[in-house]
């Protein structure tokens, strides 16, 4: 099979990741198409019965994910993930909606404590589906790994951010420095002026940068109207 899930752009808000994904051609739009595909997913990720899913029928994943849009069950796999790394928060929650206008296209939002997390596990979650849809091949997704390499991808950007401030702040103290030794800020403003620049989140990140920072489109139609949600200890 061809890629199953396109992840064609994403936008970061301060609570929230938005994702806008395409189901290809072919290829499964509801868990009911290809059950055994579901199974393959279910087998690997059983936990993912338990998830909160309000908004819909039911009050857990399990009533509806024998019959519910890829895309959904893209969401849950994707906050499974997220509560297994331990780096989530207490709950990670989500919603996933048609885009009006735009067939096989939905906008997946998810709780976003932070952006390199998410959009790991969001794209390791298409990932899974694609193996899980394509005859679950050997090898088998190890999830357990998958798991360890999005904390190790967080904590590397996080690392990252934190040498890129600290060099900012010692060439903003040298400026200053250099300021008051010369008479005068002009030396100080120039050297901060060019050390102001922040990271690009799509040097951390696995998906392309964001397009724009909100909420997803006004025009975009519930289709699961639901927010999905796992506690976890």
């Amino acid at each position: 099979m061809a890629q199953l899930i396109d992840i064609t752009k994403v936008a970061v808000a301060p609570q929230h990741f938005t994702a806008r994904v395409t189901i290809a051609n072919g290829g499964p739009l509801t868990t009911d198409q290809d059950l055994v595909g579901t199974t393959h997913v279910y087998n690997l990720l059983p936990d993912i019965i338990d998830h909160a899913c309000l908004g819909d029928k039911g009050a857990t994943f399990k009533d509806v994910m024998g019959a519910t849009e890829v895309a959904h069950l893209l969401e849950h796999v994707a906050i499974e993930l997220m509560a297994r790394t331990g780096i989530a928060g207490d709950i990670s929650c989500g919603r996933t909606w048609e885009v009006t206008g735009e067939p096989r296209t939905y906008d997946v939002q998810l709780a976003c404590p932070d952006d390199v997390l998410v959009a790991s596990a969001l794209s390791s979650a298409a990932w899974i589906l694609q193996w899980a849809y394509s005859g679950a091949r050997d090898p088998k997704p190890d999830v357990d790994a998958i798991v360890a390499g999005i904390r190790s991808l967080v904590a590397d950007a996080d690392a990252l951010a934190a040498k890129r401030e600290a060099e900012k702040a010692e060439q903003e103290g040298a400026g200053a420095d250099g300021g008051a030794a010369g008479g005068g800020a002009a030396g100080g403003a120039d050297v901060v002026a060019g050390s102001a620049a922040t990271p690009d989140a799509g040097e951390a990140a696995p998906l392309e940068a964001p397009a724009a920072a909100g909420t997803p489109n006004a025009d975009a139609t519930p289709a699961s109207a639901d927010a999905s949600a796992r506690a976890h200890n």
